[in-house]
């Protein structure tokens, strides 16, 4: 009876265990929660932009002059050419005043005008056929350099009974400078300008961009 009993004891321990082990074990998963947000988000601030340096003074050239006559600033080119300058010969066009011209029109082409030129010449009227330009084909009775001077003029050959008109011409004249380029500039120098001022009085000097292209060829 004894051994019958321990077997039945045995037998419901070892059904006890093997529920046990049949059982979900462990303790309950655990949700994972988010972070928690901030309530104030933390804004970047931008970053400082790079400041953009000044225009360099790369393209600044230094132009000496200013000349009537080519001769001159050719006589500068070379003195330059000696001191191993390079430079170039810039020529340009500037209005130096105005002229007054007395015009009549002519219609009916070159016959017509050169019939009505005999005609005012046996006036004794100072005239001649204009051939070129915007005027070309009429007549010009004189070029004054003041307007009233013209003015004058042609009321006299309008009570006449000839019908001229004044057109302004404006009058242009070269000027001759020598422009030294950035790279060279740096050369001429305060000194430099004072010692070519005494074979060169009154020379002038200005720092204006570089033109690129001389309007001159280039002195061999």
């Amino acid at each position: 009876m004894r051994y019958l009993f321990l077997s039945l004891v045995l037998l419901n321990i070892l059904y006890a265990l093997w529920q046990l082990q049949g059982s979900p074990g462990g303790s309950p998963p655990t949700m994972q929660t988010a972070p928690p947000v901030s309530a104030n988000p933390v804004v970047q601030s931008p970053q400082p932009s790079t400041p953009v340096p000044p225009p360099d003074e790369v393209g600044l050239c230094v132009t000496l002059g200013k000349f009537s006559v080519r001769a001159t600033a050719d006589q500068l080119r070379q003195r330059l050419l000696a001191l191993d300058i390079h430079s170039e010969l810039q020529i340009r066009e500037v209005i130096s005043g105005t002229d007054y011209w007395l015009v009549m029109r002519v219609v009916g082409g070159e016959r017509h005008a050169l019939i009505q030129l005999s005609a005012l010449q046996e006036q004794g009227i100072d005239s001649f056929l204009i051939t070129r330009g915007e005027m070309g084909g009429n007549l010009s009775l004189g070029v004054f350099s003041r307007e009233d001077y013209a003015q004058v003029r042609q009321e006299q050959l309008q009570q006449l009974g000839h019908d001229v008109r004044i057109h302004p011409l404006s009058k242009k004249d070269q000027q001759f400078v020598i422009e030294v380029g950035s790279k060279a500039r740096r050369l001429v120098d305060q000194a430099m300008l004072t010692r070519l001022r005494v074979d060169f009085p009154g020379l002038q000097h200005q720092y204006e961009p570089c033109r690129g292209v001389a309007n001159a060829g280039r002195i061999p």
